[in-house]
């Protein structure tokens, strides 16, 4: 299991971050996820998949 710098387990940020892409905008802004994910893991959900995404392959 990999860790970001955080601690975080990467994979299981990657899928929540994927989770949170694959829903409407709207739902994500009314349910403030993109404001969460970023709270936590310091970035939005595309620069998190984008940066760790493939390296976790």
């Amino acid at each position: 299991m990999k860790k970001d710098k955080y601690g975080n387990d990467i994979e299981c940020v990657v899928e929540e971050a994927k989770y949170i892409l694959s829903l409407d905008w709207r739902v994500r802004s009314d349910l403030a996820l993109t404001g969460e994910f970023v709270e936590n893991y310091h970035m939005l959900p595309e620069e998190y998949i984008k940066k760790w995404g493939k390296k976790n392959r």
